[in-house]
C-alpha cells in the first residue's frame, strides 16, 4: 500500500489517515510481486511482478534503499537473459581481480560492469546504477534461475492475468478465474491485490 503524506497541522494528532494511491496512475504499482532480499538488512533486493503502469508486463526489478530514499532498475526479459549469461564472468571477474569487463544488450540503455580492481560491480540502466558486491554477484547466482522461471511463467501467463483483471475491476466480488487460466497464477491473491488498490 502506499502511504500518502499529511503534513503536521492539518489534521487532529489523533487521527491519522491512510489511502492507496490510483493504480492507473502510480508506476510503482507492482501485482503478485515475488522478491528476493540480496542482504540481510533487507536493503537490496530483486523482484519480479506484474507492472499494470506498463500493460502489466512482467518485469524483473533491482531496487536499494538508502537514507535518502530508493532507487530501482526495471529490466525486460531480454535484459534479464543478457544479465543471467554474464553474471558468472562477471563475479569471476570481481574474485581474481581482473580486466574490466563491460557487458551491454541489445539497445544500448543496459549495461553490468566490473571495478578496475576489487570493489562492486555496477549495473546500469541508461545513466541511473546500482552497486552489487561480490556477496550480492554469488546470492543473484543461486537465485536467479529461481527469477528467470518466475518471469517465464508470468510472460506465459500474461493473457491470462490481463483477461482476470478485466473482469475482476467490472466485478462488486471475487472472480473465479477461467477453467483453462494459467495455473502458475494466484488468482485470489491477485484478487485481493486488485480490490486493495481499486
Amino acid at each position: 500500500m502506499i502511504l500518502h503524506h499529511i503534513p503536521e497541522g492539518q489534521l487532529p494528532s489523533n487521527i491519522c489517515i491512510y489511502w492507496p494511491a490510483n493504480p492507473a496512475f502510480d508506476t510503482k504499482w507492482v501485482l503478485l510481486r515475488r522478491m528476493f532480499f540480496k542482504n540481510e538488512d533487507k536493503t537490496k533486493y530483486v523482484s519480479v511482478g506484474f507492472y499494470p503502469a506498463r500493460d502489466y508486463q512482467p518485469l524483473v526489478e533491482f531496487g536499494a534503499i538508502r537514507r535518502g530514499g530508493s532507487k530501482s532498475l526495471i529490466l525486460a526479459d531480454k535484459q534479464v537473459a543478457a544479465l543471467a549469461d554474464c553474471l558468472p564472468a562477471i563475479r569471476d571477474s570481481m574474485c581474481v581481480g581482473g580486466d574490466r569487463v563491460v557487458i551491454k544488450c541489445e539497445g544500448g540503455n543496459f549495461r553490468l560492469q566490473t571495478p578496475k580492481r576489487h570493489g562492486s560491480a555496477r549495473l546500469f540502466v541508461g545513466t541511473e546504477y546500482i552497486s552489487l558486491t561480490q556477496p550480492d554477484m554469488n546470492y543473484l547466482l543461486r537465485v536467479f534461475p529461481i527469477l528467470q522461471q518466475q518471469l517465464r511463467d508470468y510472460i506465459i501467463a500474461l493473457p491470462d492475468v490481463l483477461s482476470y483483471v478485466t473482469s475482476s475491476l467490472a466485478s462488486t466480488s471475487f472472480v473465479e478465474p477461467q477453467a483453462n487460466a494459467s495455473t502458475n497464477i494466484d488468482y485470489p491473491h491477485l484478487y485481493e491485490e486488485l480490490v486493495t488498490f481499486v
